[in-house]
Order: structure tokens, then C-alpha cells, then sequence
């Protein structure tokens, strides 16, 4: 019989539990940030992806980190650092301290075949598909968990209108479909295959050797690790999906859609939310640019050598062997 656990612990929250706590919010102090601005100015003239924690030395604001750390892996799985000095920054500077405050919290990671550890995410115009990755349009991303066991995304600029970042708890959603969908979860656990949109060598597979269940217990620790639209688009490999996995998708995602469950952040410029991506799925509404605001993230992966979570990762689909460590 399925193992209908009911989870509990910080790593469950709805909205208004999560907007009544200000353990994951960390605003950054005057001192802080005049701090970040000299030692990026002190840093080598190096290419701005290099640039990290060897480069840029953050450690008298350990404690900051230290703090960032425990809320994302024991608390409620994000966080988000506000106020930081990003207007008194060049681009390539902004980079470079983008960078070392991530690798300052994991070990940043390259995050696709092409060897970034840094993307930009905004509207480059090119069409979400199973040929192309979401970061680069300015449509809907339906809720979906990145690669790596940490992400951050950093505000550089907010769009016209629309763009929100909309957050929920994976093990609130867990126990919604355990209690509600109980048929769905086995299902879920089994898993789906993934169609890698283009991100692998010529030689290999273009989906997933294997199924990747969206919910998964390591060491007896939830793992989740979903993104529909890749599961959908097996279907270009041949792989269709039957009624009852199509039901349980729609069970996931119509858990996901209610309000209540949802965290929404409008990120400024100047705020860097970091997120465990094993216990924590994410939402991008759609937006609009105009002449005066462009929407402009920087998204970096981290892994946490440390984490008590280690499960399967999508980072295992979309970046070669010899560029993970």
C-alpha cells in the first residue's frame, strides 16, 4: 500500500503562513552593502563568470550566509536578501557579485550543455518549446523545480507589467494530493520521462534514461523534482502518456493553482531570492516590456555538498557529466 505520510515541519507553508514570518527575509544593512560594492571593486579584472567566492570575499558577512543557509535547507526552503547595491553597479559587476553572494550560500554550477553559471533571464524574443528553454520568453512558466539543489534568482530590472515569481511549498502540496488524489500519488512517485529540449550531445537520448518521480523520500526526506511541459513533450519521442498519468498531472497542478498555497513576490531590482529546489516549486506569470522596464534576472544553480537532500536532479538531464562537478 502507498505511504500516505502526512509531512510536517517549517518546510510546510501556505500563503498566509509564509507571509506571517520574517525568518526568510533578509534585508541587507547600509554596511553590508557598501562592503559588497568595495571588495567587487577590489576583485581582479577577471570575465565577470569567473568571479565567485574565490575571487570576491564576502566573509565578514558569514553570519548573513550562515543564517541564508539554515532557512533554505531547515526552514521554509527560500529566502530572499533585499536592499542590495545593484544600482551602484555596472552590469559585469552586478554579474560578479550575483555570483559570489550564490557561491557564497552553495557551490555555483554550470546549468547548461552551453557551460553557464550565470543566464540572463529575460525576453529574447525566441518561443518556449520543447526546442528551447523557458528563460528565455516572456510567457507563463507553468510551476516546475530548477536543476541543482539551490537556485537564486537576482533582479536586475521588473517588467512593464506581469512577472510575478510564485512560489509553493512541495510538501503542502504532497499532503494535498496524498489526502485529496490519493490514486494520483503512485503515479507521481512512479515518474515521467523528460524530453531534454536539445540539451545534450548528439550521441545521446533526447529524454531522460529514466523516469523521474515528482515525489521521492531519500533518508526519508521529500524530494520533489517536476516540470510538466518537459513530460508532455515526450510525446515527440514517442512517449504518450495514458488517462490515469494525465489525471494525476492535472491533480498536481490544480493543487498548485489555488491561491492560498501560493507565495507571490513582484522581485525589484536590488532582491535575490534563493530557493531549495527540492522543497520548493516556482511559477513565472507572463509579462509585458516596454521602453522604460525590462524584465532582467540573473539565475544562477548552487549545490549544497552539505544538504540532507540529494536526490535526483534535473540538473542530471540538462548539463553534461564532465561540467557537473
Amino acid at each position: 500500500m502507498q505511504d500516505m505520510r502526512v509531512l510536517d515541519g517549517p518546510e510546510v507553508w501556505n500563503e498566509a503562513g509564509a507571509r506571517a514570518l520574517s525568518t526568510w527575509q533578509f534585508p541587507v544593512t547600509s554596511d553590508a552593502g557598501a562592503l559588497m560594492v568595495s571588495a567587487v571593486d577590489q576583485a581582479d579584472s577577471e570575465a565577470p563568470q569567473l568571479a565567485g567566492r574565490e575571487h570576491i570575499d564576502l566573509g565578514a558577512l558569514k553570519s548573513l550566509f550562515a543564517e541564508v543557509r539554515s532557512v533554505v535547507e531547515h526552514g521554509v526552503g527560500f529566502a530572499c536578501l533585499s536592499d542590495l547595491p545593484f544600482a551602484e553597479l555596472s552590469y559585469d559587476k552586478s554579474v560578479a557579485l550575483t555570483l559570489a553572494l550564490a557561491d557564497h550560500v552553495g557551490d555555483v554550477v554550470v546549468q547548461n550543455y552551453e557551460g553557464q553559471r550565470v543566464v540572463d533571464v529575460r525576453d529574447e524574443g525566441i518561443p518556449y518549446s520543447h526546442q528551447s528553454r523557458g528563460y528565455r520568453s516572456n510567457k507563463h512558466l507553468p510551476f516546475h523545480t530548477d536543476g541543482a539543489n539551490l537556485f537564486s534568482l537576482t533582479c536586475l530590472g521588473a517588467a512593464a507589467s506581469g512577472g510575478e515569481t510564485i512560489i509553493v511549498s512541495a510538501s503542502a502540496v504532497y499532503n494535498a494530493i496524498a489526502q485529496e488524489f490519493p490514486d494520483a500519488l503512485p503515479i507521481l512517485m512512479r515518474g515521467f520521462y523528460h524530453h531534454r529540449r536539445g540539451q545534450h550531445h548528439d550521441w545521446e537520448t533526447p529524454l531522460s534514461a529514466h523516469r523521474v518521480p515528482v515525489f521521492a523520500f531519500h533518508d526519508d526526506l521529500l524530494h520533489c523534482c517536476y516540470n510538466r511541459n518537459p513530460i508532455d513533450w515526450a510525446r515527440h519521442e514517442g512517449i504518450e502518456l495514458n488517462a490515469a498519468e494525465v489525471a494525476a498531472l492535472d491533480a498536481m497542478d490544480q493543487v498548485m493553482a489555488r491561491r492560498e498555497m501560493q507565495l507571490r513576490l513582484e522581485l525589484q531590482p536590488g532582491e535575490s531570492l534563493i530557493v531549495n529546489n527540492f522543497t520548493t516549486l516556482h511559477s513565472r506569470t507572463e509579462y509585458v516590456d516596454d521602453d522604460q522596464h525590462r524584465r532582467h534576472m540573473l539565475r544562477v544553480w548552487m549545490q549544497n555538498p552539505h544538504s540532507q537532500r540529494s536526490g535526483f536532479s534535473l540538473l542530471d538531464l540538462y548539463v553534461p557529466a564532465e561540467l557537473r562537478a
